[in-house]
């Protein structure tokens, strides 16, 4: 029987001919990042472990993104403190204040490749999966293992696969895939500790942006791994930032597959994950018409140009509702300039939008852009649980960059589709 795309690159990684679900590997690892406060962990446990000098230093990549730039003292020490015990490890690859999110960062960057196995810890991990690679989160004391040696160990997940067939209709996006995904395989239930494999004859379609929106709401699906199989489109993104050789891999057609999903892309339509789970997923024609408060375009979901950009179409000439906080927040730097070479910016904030730097925002609830009491977001995040972006009194939904945008414009949850 042949291998799934995730086998083979474990098998790589591990130095065997093939592995199968269930077998506990030691595999070399070609990547590992960081960020924030976890970062800190990460080279505190080094330090514990007498690593002087990181031995691959253009392997291991830092990032400052959740409460950049910092929120509190407390966060700015914190901050201090990874720079310089990053240089007292000879570390190199430090990406700091409003350079963007990891997720984003890293693929931009060239340092996530077709073929290749990645680690890092944090819970959105495997994001990074849409070009190809296994990328897998891992705790503090692995990610620090595996910057001092090389390698991790793991068991190997089984995989489901999922079958994307049609077309999406207009202002139906990935993310209303994602959120389909979610409501058939729920928060945490049927993908925990699994690889989701996401092919089919439209990935085509699909742009790159679109992707990982993909990969990365798997993770909250309690996905190991989330994986598309190289084709044009990714090798294309690749190819012009690729920091060293990579060999792309793709499943066996005699593989064996937990199980198998169609989904339907013409059958969806905008939806909506509703207070306080990420599996409470209506229908946006179900909840139009709630007011909201703030709306919020960002995080490693849907902060990307693409989802800037459609934003930016939808709202050009309009005039976001009174009394609605428009933000906008880019993932990265790089998604900053496009967007500001582009005209999208100059569009939103003629709109009314407040752009903020680039890197995580108000999704975790510390930082630029917390809810007080009795408030109501609409956000293009991945989290809506109680409290999570402020008071345990407020709530927040769900949904597309598209449905945020029409959100803001009419300033209760609107069908982009009415615009």
């Amino acid at each position: 029987m042949g291998m799934t795309i995730t086998e083979k690159i474990l098998a790589r990684a591990a130095g065997k001919a093939s592995v199968k679900p269930g077998d506990f590997l030691d595999c070399k690892v070609d990547q590992v990042s960081t960020m924030d406060v976890q970062g800190k962990l990460v080279l505190n446990t080094l330090k514990k472990l007498g690593v002087t000098e990181v031995p691959r230093p253009e392997r291991f990549a830092i990032m400052l993104d959740h409460q950049s730039p910092a929120s509190n003292v407390a966060i700015a020490e914190t901050h201090a403190d990874i720079r310089a015990a990053a240089r007292e490890l000879k570390v190199t690859d430090i990406n700091d204040v409003g350079t963007g999110i990891m997720h984003v960062v890293m693929p931009e960057k060239g340092l996530i490749l077709p073929g290749e196995l990645i680690v890092m810890n944090e819970s959105h991990t495997p994001t990074g999966g849409a070009l190809g690679a296994a990328v897998i989160g891992v705790g503090q004391t692995d990610a620090a293992v595996a910057v001092a040696l090389g390698e991790t160990w793991l068991m190997v997940p089984e995989t489901i696969r999922i079958e994307l067939r049609g077309r999406l209709g207009p202002r139906v996006t990935a993310k209303d895939i994602a959120l389909t995904l979610m409501n058939v395989l729920g928060y945490e239930k049927k993908a925990v500790y699994k690889t989701i494999e996401i092919g089919g004859e439209a990935l085509a379609s699909i742009a790159m942006d679109s992707r990982f929106t993909l990969t990365n709401f798997c993770s909250d699906m309690g996905a190991k791994s989330a994986i598309i199989e190289p084709d044009a489109v990714s090798l294309g993104y690749v190819e012009a930032r690729a920091q060293r050789p990579f060999t792309p891999m793709y499943s066996d057609r005699d593989c064996r597959y937990l199980e198998t999903i169609e989904v339907d892309l013409g059958a969806i339509e905008p939806l909506v994950a509703c207070p306080h789970a990420i599996d409470n997923i209506h229908p946006v024609g179900e909840v139009a018409g709630t007011p909201i408060q703030q709306a919020v375009i960002g995080t490693c979901t849907n902060g990307r140009f693409d989802d800037i950009a459609a934003a930016a179409d939808m709202l050009v000439g309009r005039k976001i509702a009174p009394g609605v906080r428009f933000l906008v927040i880019p993932a990265s730097r790089e998604v900053w300039q496009r967007a500001l070479n582009s005209g999208a910016v100059s569009a939103l904030t003629d709109a009314g939008a407040l752009f903020f730097p680039p890197g995580c925002g108000p999704c975790m609830g510390e930082h630029s852009g917390v809810l007080s009491r009795g408030e109501t977001c609409i956000s293009s995040g991945n989290r809506n649980m109680l409290g999570r972006m402020g008071s345990k009194e407020s709530f927040v939904y769900l949904s597309s960059a598209e449905t945020v945008a029409a959100s803001a414009l009419r300033g209760v949850i609107t069908d982009p589709r009415t615009l």
